[in-house]
């Protein structure tokens, strides 16, 4: 049945050498929607100018952008990694100019900096040393991230995204019936926790079952398990008999662990602990539903 909600332009903005940040931000925001817009209202759409900006002339380019994408934009989730990008006139870069213009509109700012290796052959000096002096400009002014790798970037930013949206949320929710909804919220959780779980559940034995011949492929599915249950857990804003914390905290342990298991050439003894520990820490998972139904 259709239904009303608020969408949340969230602008992404990147120099040139953050594909893969590019790529995996929207990924996020795909992922907080699915699991989220149904029963909040709330509905994310990543903003980028590849996607959004159409032909224009009249104007210098960055000029065009702003008018065309960055002023109707909510939030920025910005990320830099050995690049600043191209000065615009009046700013150091097209990304500095969209950080700078959305901050002065008071609008939120995610910024992150890889720490990532590169060959030190393909860094731009300049381009550095610009990155440099603006990181060190934008740190003293507020907060900001660094992280070392792309699976490190996607499990921050989940967390933070979920934090941010939890919190507007909740605000929204209070400007409409705020005494209905302690009650319903922890029903909602519940459901849609349950449902992440039979999809985990349904998801691990089908690989398992498939007699696989590595364990890669379960190594996927255990990684979208520790972001979906990061989002999860960020989402607890109260937990005064801390009960729900530490179920969340010990399945991510039992989880990255496995994601760092290896398997050697011992007659199969490695391969089969591994998916003993993985059955494992999914059933532990049961303890989160049991406890909300306490």
């Amino acid at each position: 049945m259709p239904q009303n909600g608020l969408i949340y332009r969230i602008l992404i903005a990147s120099p040139a050498d953050c594909v893969k940040e590019r790529s995996s931000i929207p990924d996020i925001i795909y992922s907080w929607n699915a699991s989220h817009s149904f029963h909040t209202g709330i509905i994310l759409e990543p903003v980028m100018w590849e996607s959004h900006v159409v032909p224009e002339m009249g104007a210098r380019p960055q000029e065009i952008i702003n008018n065309q994408i960055v002023d109707s934009c909510d939030f920025l989730i910005g990320a830099f990694w050995t690049r600043m990008g191209t000065a615009t006139g009046g700013h150091v870069s097209g990304t500095a100019e969209e950080i700078d213009r959305l901050r002065k509109q008071g609008k939120k700012t995610l910024l992150y900096f890889s720490s990532a290796p590169v060959m030190p052959d393909s860094v731009d000096l300049e381009q550095y040393k610009a990155l440099s002096d603006y990181k060190k400009s934008v740190r003293n002014e507020g907060i900001t991230f660094d992280y070392s790798s792309i699976s490190d970037f996607r499990e921050m930013l989940q967390k933070h995204l979920s934090t941010l949206m939890a919190g507007i949320s909740k605000d929204t929710k209070a400007e409409t019936a705020p005494e209905e909804y302690e009650k319903s919220d922890v029903d909602m959780f519940k459901s849609q926790f349950e449902s992440f779980l039979r999809k985990l559940q349904a998801e691990w034995a089908a690989e398992r079952d498939s007699e696989p011949y590595g364990i890669d492929d379960a190594k996927y599915i255990l990684e979208n398990a520790v972001g979906n249950l990061l989002d999860y857990q960020s989402q607890i804003v109260s937990d005064p008999e801390n009960q729900l914390i530490p179920i969340f905290q010990n399945a991510t342990k039992s989880m990255k662990a496995l994601l760092r298991h290896r398997v050697y050439m011992d007659g199969g003894k490695s391969f089969k602990e591994f998916w003993k520990k993985g059955d494992e820490a999914i059933a532990y998972l049961n303890k989160l539903p049991e406890t909300l139904s306490q």
